[in-house]
């Protein structure tokens, strides 16, 4: 149901509008002050938040910053009775979409607050679409021909057909967030909000905070505020590298997982919540289950739809069609394919990076190569590759060979940014000779630090 909260102190107004609005099937909450609507929104979101701007405790641009931090697709309409443009900046700096001069009639309003409505339902298309893109990336980690790749995108189908929870197990770069997401986007939760946290980038200190909350006053300087997995509510809450987080924080993830309920820390009360878990880990559950590191009953709370993905040396035979789609991918505008010699290498290299691995030799290759075919088999990192097999060579070997490997991203660097300048800046231009597609020279520009925000969106001149 529809949301709406009417912040306005002018009693009958109020009602008037709450009355009107409620009719047509919206859930109003109304109030008179900058704390009241605080609260409300402390409880939860909204679809739209109409405010006026002079309440008694103060302005109402005040309640805008936190309406959007609870829910940044809000739509924020401001009422107000002294308009002038110094105003009107103020309040599209506070993320205001729209605003009515007081005073005003009860029909304007609803028909402000229709167009907004609809401008919320046209965004949240636009979005699936651009979010269902990471349910196709999914499903493209698993084309092939391969037993194992079908049986993957069997178990991930099923897992969009439930709300149970779900573990996800596999080497590093096998593909672990991309089936993540293609779960939330492909089930019924896509329309609400996916989050993901990875444990073991959490500092032991911080993570019970970041997950459950903080309530006004639980520890010095702390400021009330809602954790991930209230933020997550009606969708996903995604945790990579679950084996990592500390063990006392886990029972307290176990707890919230039986009573659907969380508590923030310093908090009197829980709140219910209804948020779907979806973990992963690049470590042997039983192994750190064994070594202490991953609770045995968190892990079968967890572990309701297991999905075990394998690495990629174990489906060789869908190398071939991974290297097309990837071409496709990281080059639409341009034809080429990798050289019959150098696909029987990449059939033979282990890849410790699995697919991830695969998709970055190729886009180095897409950026330094300009011929139709591509040969990739010179980039591979044989050091790593031989780890991988275990091969009989000396560790000296081994060094010495990823030494060598390393100052390549030197080279693309340097062959990027030289066309870039060749081309005055110029970001159409300059993907056309890279015969990359914009959205892959704009990543590799930003991690050079050479892609100013003002040119993010340049068009071809």
């Amino acid at each position: 149901m529809t949301r709406l909260l009417i912040v306005d102190d002018e009693a009958l107004f109020r009602d008037a509008l709450s009355a009107n609005f409620a009719r047509d099937g919206l859930a109003v909450v109304a109030v008179g002050s900058v704390a009241a609507a605080r609260a409300e929104l402390e409880r939860g979101a909204f679809d739209v938040v109409l405010l006026d701007q002079r309440l008694p405790d103060g302005d109402g641009l005040e309640v805008a910053p936190l309406a959007l931090r609870v829910n940044d697709a809000t739509k924020l309409l401001l009422l107000t009775a002294f308009p002038n443009y110094d105003h009107a900046v103020q309040a599209l700096r506070n993320g205001i979409h729209d605003y009515l001069s007081k005073p005003v009639e009860v029909a304007e309003v609803r028909h402000a607050v229709e167009t907004l409505l609809r401008t919320a339902a046209l965004e949240r298309v636009a979005e699936v679409h651009r979010l269902t893109a990471s349910y196709d990336e999914a499903g493209a980690l698993f084309i092939g021909r391969s037993e194992r790749a079908g049986d993957i995108k069997r178990l991930i189908q099923r897992a969009q057909e439930t709300s149970a929870n779900v573990l996800i197990t596999g080497e590093t770069g096998t593909g672990k967030t991309l089936v993540a997401k293609a779960i939330h986007y492909g089930s019924a939760r896509a329309k609400h909000p996916l989050i993901s946290v990875n444990c073991a980038a959490l500092p032991e200190t911080l993570v019970e905070a970041e997950l459950f909350g903080v309530e006004k006053g639980a520890y010095t300087g702390a400021t009330q505020r809602r954790g991930l997995i209230e933020l997550a509510e009606g969708g996903t809450l995604f945790l990579d590298e679950i084996a990592e987080m500390p063990p006392a924080t886990q029972a307290k993830l176990l707890s919230v997982i039986e009573d659907r309920q969380v508590r923030r820390l310093g908090g009197e009360r829980s709140r219910v919540i209804e948020t779907r878990m979806i973990a992963a880990t690049n470590v042997s559950p039983a192994d750190a289950i064994a070594a202490g590191k991953f609770r045995r009953d968190l892990f079968y709370r967890l572990n309701v739809v297991s999905i075990a993905l394998p690495p990629l040396r174990e489906r060789r035979a869908d190398i071939p069609l991974l290297c097309e789609r990837f071409i496709r991918e990281l080059a639409p505008g341009r034809t080429a394919q990798v050289a019959p010699a150098d696909l029987e290498e990449l059939m033979r290299y282990a890849f410790p990076g699995n697919v991830r691995e695969l998709r970055n030799i190729l886009e180095r290759c897409l950026i330094l190569e300009e011929g139709p075919q591509l040969h990739p088999a010179r980039l591979l990192d044989a050091a790593a590759g031989a780890r991988a097999t275990k091969s009989a060579e000396e560790p000296g070997q081994a060094s010495e060979l990823a030494g060598a490997a390393r100052p390549l991203e030197a080279v693309i660097r340097e062959h990027v940014l030289r066309t870039y300048d060749q081309h005055g800046g110029n970001l159409t231009r300059t993907a056309q000779a890279l015969g990359l597609s914009l959205s892959t020279l704009r990543r590799k520009l930003a991690e050079y630090g050479r892609l100013p925000p003002a040119r993010r969106d340049q068009e071809a001149s």
